[in-house]
C-alpha cells in the first residue's frame, strides 16, 4: 500500500460556461463560474497493487461508513474491502459467484442507514445487505425476481443510491428510468422515461441523494446534471462541459453543504458546482474516475480505473497557492 500524490490541480476560476443542453428548464443555472476560490487539496492515495489479498484491480464503487471507513467495491476480483481512514485494510467480502456473499461485478456502494452498507451486485441483478463489519446481511432487492419483473419488466442496473432514511435509488440506463425502493425493499414508484425535457432522461448514469431528500442525476446524452426532488419534480438543471457521444461514466456526489462533484470517466475530469449548479473547481488528470463519495469531514474520495487507485481530496477556500 503507497500513499502518492502525482497530480497537478488546474482550478477553472474564469471558464466560459457550456452552452445549455437540451431540455434544460428555462430557471435552470448555465454553469457559470464563481468568483470565489475553491482548491482540491490532496491529502494521499490509496493504491494497493501486487498479488495479496488487499489488491485492487478495477475499483468500480467507493463510500465511507458512519464512522469514516473507507469502503471500495472491485468489479474485476468480485469483492468489497474496508479501509480505515489511514488507508490501513480492515477487511474484505464477497468472491465470484450468484449465492449469498457471492457477487458477479459489483459496482456502487453506499451507507443504508448508520449500521449496514448497500452494495449493487451489477450481473446478479440484485442490492446486497453488509453490516459494518463486512458480514452479508442478505438481498435487499432482487431486481431480477419474477414478481417484480412481471411490474417493471428487465431491470439492467448500472448505478446506486441511498438516502438517510434506508431508500434505495438504482438506475437502469436501457430504459432511462430510475427504480425507487422503500427502506423494506420493496418497489415504491420509477422516475423518468426517455428525452430531453426536464424529467426526462438520455443516457443515464448516475445518481446521488442529497441530506434534504432531493437527487442528483447525470446524463451523458443530454450532458448535464439534473436535480429534481424525491417524487422526481425536476428543480434544476445545469449542463455538463462533456463529449456527449463518448462512453464512460458519470459519477456524482453531494456533500453535507448541497454542493455537487461529477467526474467524467472519458476525459478524466472533476468538477464542483454549489447547490445552484454553479462552478467552483475543476480538476484535472483524473485516470478514468469510476465513483466518487464525500466523507463525514467533507474531504472527497476518488475512485480511478487507470491506475487502479482511491485518492482523497480536500476542499479549500482561500486563494490559489
Amino acid at each position: 500500500m503507497s500513499f502518492i500524490l502525482p497530480f497537478s490541480l488546474i482550478l477553472s476560476m474564469a471558464a466560459s460556461p457550456a452552452p445549455a443542453a437540451a431540455g434544460t428548464p428555462s430557471d435552470s443555472t448555465a454553469a457559470p463560474t464563481d468568483s470565489s476560490t475553491v482548491r482540491f487539496a490532496p491529502r494521499g492515495v490509496l493504491a494497493i497493487t501486487g498479488s495479496d489479498h488487499r489488491q485492487v484491480v478495477e475499483p468500480a464503487g467507493v463510500a465511507v461508513d458512519a464512522f469514516g471507513r473507507l469502503w471500495v467495491t472491485d468489479a474485476q476480483l468480485h469483492r468489497v474491502q474496508r479501509f480505515d481512514r489511514e488507508g490501513r485494510w480492515l477487511g474484505e467480502a464477497g468472491v465470484l459467484g450468484s449465492d449469498a456473499g457471492q457477487m458477479r461485478r459489483p459496482g456502487s456502494v453506499a451507507a443504508l442507514g448508520a449500521a449496514n452498507m448497500a452494495v449493487l451486485d451489477r450481473e446478479n441483478r440484485r442490492v446486497m445487505v453488509y453490516d459494518l463489519f463486512g458480514r452479508v446481511q442478505g438481498a435487499r432487492v432482487e431486481l431480477g425476481d419474477p414478481t417484480l419483473e412481471a411490474e417493471t419488466g428487465r431491470v439492467d442496473p448500472a448505478w446506486l443510491a441511498t438516502d438517510r432514511g434506508g431508500v434505495i435509488y438504482v438506475t437502469d440506463p436501457a430504459r432511462e428510468r430510475l427504480l425507487v425502493f422503500d427502506a423494506s425493499g420493496r418497489l415504491a414508484r420509477t422516475l423518468g422515461s426517455y428525452g430531453a425535457r426536464p424529467g426526462s432522461f438520455r443516457g443515464l448514469s448516475a445518481v446521488a441523494a442529497a441530506p434534504k431528500g432531493e437527487l442528483l442525476i447525470t446524463e451523458r446524452l443530454n450532458a448535464r446534471v439534473q436535480r429534481v426532488d424525491a417524487g422526481g419534480r425536476p428543480l434544476a438543471a445545469w449542463p455538463l462541459p462533456i463529449e456527449a457521444r463518448t462512453a464512460g461514466a458519470l459519477p456524482v456526489a453531494v456533500d453535507d453543504r448541497g454542493r455537487v462533484a461529477v467526474a467524467d470517466e472519458a476525459s478524466g475530469r472533476l468538477w464542483l458546482f454549489d447547490a445552484r449548479g454553479r462552478r467552483l473547481a475543476e480538476l484535472v488528470g483524473l485516470g478514468r474516475p469510476r465513483a466518487l463519495a464525500f466523507a463525514p469531514d467533507g474531504s472527497l474520495w476518488v475512485a480511478e480505473a487507470e491506475p487502479a487507485r482511491v485518492q482523497r481530496f480536500v476542499l479549500t477556500a482561500g486563494a490559489e497557492p
